[in-house]
């Protein structure tokens, strides 16, 4: 085999609107604003072109030491052996080993910015909680003075008691349909979320495999000088 380049070498290649929950007229507004929750609608931005968009770089590193040994032109007497500049192969190998970690430290943070979501929506779900209770509980303290108040009146004071039931039934029956309401809401958003996230950590455990593959690959596949690639006296 004849060695023309320092830099060249010979390598084997082994083959080729989220709902909102009900709301009473007469109850104070609640403390929280709907806009501030996660935007899980159908125009919401893809993730899948984000993350896409996060590990490009690397791919193209990759591709292009694919490439360089792919279209390098094989030997007459061994085919599977090709030559390649070792310098050009090298650099892009350090520059992937350089951009690596910079793609990781990405990719952690979108599963950072995928708990931070979580935990805002389990923020929410809890003042929608509460605003409920506080607003069941008005209900039920302004039937129990309007019932004190016909008590009060003689000659009333039976139909008062009925008026007084009826009242405190109803508070009773809007404060359960309330917290029902909230609590479906709140299970749905989670749950959408914690599906969402899953998707994500699975996503991105997928690149990382493939990234240790193809580098595990490369590492395998480094040109090693043979004898004959020596000057011969």
């Amino acid at each position: 085999m004849t060695q023309n380049d320092s830099s060249t070498q010979t390598i084997h290649d082994g083959g080729n609107d989220a709902p909102q929950p009900p709301q009473d007229s007469s109850a104070r507004r609640p403390a929280f604003n709907m806009d501030d929750l996660p935007d899980l609608r159908d125009n919401a931005p893809d993730p899948d072109a984000l993350r896409k968009a996060e590990f490009t770089t690397v791919y193209d590193i990759i591709d292009s030491l694919e490439e360089m040994i792919t279209s390098a032109k094989g030997s007459m007497f061994s085919p599977s052996s090709v030559k390649i500049d070792r310098d050009d192969f090298l650099d892009k190998l350090e520059d992937l080993k350089t951009k690596l970690p910079v793609q990781l430290e990405r990719a952690s943070a979108l599963m950072r910015e995928a708990e931070g979501r979580l935990a805002n929506a389990n923020s929410q779900a809890n003042v929608i909680i509460s605003t409920a209770q506080a607003r069941a509980a008005n209900i039920i303290r302004d039937a129990n003075e309007r019932a004190d108040y016909l008590a009060s009146q003689e000659k009333v004071t039976e139909i008062a008691r009925q008026k007084a039931k009826t009242m405190i039934d109803k508070a009773q029956a809007a404060s359960d349909r309330l917290t029902s309401g909230a609590d479906q809401y709140c299970i749905k958003i989670m749950n959408e979320l914690h599906s969402q996230l899953g998707k994500m950590t699975r996503d991105v455990e997928g690149g990382l495999n493939v990234l240790e593959e193809r580098e595990a690959k490369a590492r395998e596949e480094l040109p090693h000088a043979e004898e004959s690639d020596y000057p011969q006296d």
